[in-house]
């Protein structure tokens, strides 16, 4: 028995206004389910013949194009399984599966990614969020056919000419080789790309990836000039702040004056920290604010209010780039070079290791290392106060 589709307004469901129900109609084994379309329209403004909606609904356009997404969608299921025909019950789960018929890469990790939730760290789940968005804004539709190696290796220049490190990249890689494997697994895509793209695991970092003090100050002397308009003054004013004291991007969105904290210590004096948890790892860091150029840098406001508004990354990166070029400093930097400048500024200074690594949030100064080696939020400042002032 071959199965049957209609689209159709049905009759027996009517609201107040006198709207009824678009639904499709499928009809199989001597049973018929309705699956309604989420549309509603007076009957002068659908065409049974058409099965289309007229233009005398202000929405025509927008409901005509769902029906015909929908229609074929349901009309590919029932060919699909055109020699035996699906039970009603297996129909609806078909045209229920966001996934089935789909032909965006998008799509389909979205819902993978959802299902990951249950077995990877948080961390990790919020890294392919970002590179899925990160490829969006570069490619808004993927399809699966498109995923090839040359697809790959156009990513890989795209992320070069936007200034990323090439860690970064094939941190990237990693990622996107992995959820093109849960497209590989479930037979979309025959065989992963990657197999024949080498993915480099140690990039070293190089000398042009830090700031040298004297590069610093010559940022710090631009800003203080407010030489350039809102958009770049804000990136340099974060940049500064970030290669002053190791704050991460990710972090600057989050962050409100809520989160300093007044601390005295035993000279009598009171210096703001800084504590929040990365949103990379939810290690806790905690910044001291010893100096009078970063206190500057932050500003004041309310409680509630964030301190700082980041632009996304590949502007930020762009403007970056462009100040660099400006100030004749011939280094490849990135916004993540702010917080190499600071540990290496910081190591050349004499700051302790477990200091250094509280600061910048690193899993190393965790609260059970502090607590056996006496590691205080007084010491934190103290260290910073008498090594590193700007």
């Amino acid at each position: 028995m071959k199965a049957s589709l209609k689209t159709l307004l049905r009759n027996n469901y009517v609201t107040k206004d006198g709207k009824r129900q678009v639904c499709l109609r499928y009809t199989a084994y001597r049973q018929c389910t309705f699956i309604g379309l989420n549309i509603s329209v007076l009957p002068q403004h659908w065409s049974e013949k058409k099965s289309a909606v007229l233009s005398g609904d202000h929405h025509y356009l927008f409901y005509n194009k769902l029906i015909s997404e929908m229609y074929h969608k349901a009309n590919g299921i029932i060919m699909d399984n055109y020699l035996k025909p699906l039970p009603v019950f297996e129909f609806i789960d078909k045209i229920k599966d966001r996934t089935y018929g789909n032909t965006d890469f998008y799509v389909f990790i979205d819902n993978e990614i959802e299902l990951l939730k249950a077995s990877r760290a948080s961390g990790t789940i919020l890294n392919y969020y970002k590179l899925i968005n990160t490829m969006k804004e570069w490619k808004p539709t993927l399809p699966f056919d498109e995923i090839t190696l040359g697809y790959i290796q156009r990513f890989h220049n795209h992320e070069l000419e936007v200034g990323n490190q090439l860690s970064t990249i094939y941190k990237k890689h990693a990622n996107f080789k992995f959820l093109v494997g849960l497209a590989v697994d479930k037979e979309i895509i025959e065989k992963n790309p990657y197999e024949k793209f080498e993915i480099k695991k140690n990039i070293k970092a190089q000398n042009n990836d830090v700031l040298t003090e004297d590069e610093l100050k010559k940022l710090q002397k631009t800003y203080d000039e407010n030489k350039y308009n809102e958009g770049k003054q804000e990136v340099l004013r974060e940049f500064l702040f970030s290669s002053y004291t190791s704050l991460s991007y990710a972090e600057f969105s989050v962050l409100t004056y809520a989160d300093l904290k007044p601390i005295k210590v035993k000279t009598g004096e009171t210096y703001p920290l800084l504590c929040n948890e990365r949103t990379k790892t939810s290690v806790a860091y905690k910044i001291p604010i010893v100096s009078p150029v970063v206190v500057q840098l932050l500003g004041d406001g309310e409680t509630f209010q964030k301190i700082f508004q980041p632009l996304s990354n590949q502007p930020t990166n762009r403007y970056l780039k462009d100040i660099m070029t400006d100030l004749k400093i011939n280094k490849n930097i990135t916004f993540h070079r702010a917080r190499h400048t600071f540990r290496t500024i910081a190591a050349r200074r004499g700051i302790r290791d477990g200091i250094a690594e509280r600061i910048m949030g690193h899993a190393e100064g965790n609260d059970i290392k502090d607590i056996y080696t006496h590691l205080h939020d007084e010491d934190i400042i103290m260290e910073m106060a008498d090594k590193w002032v700007v």
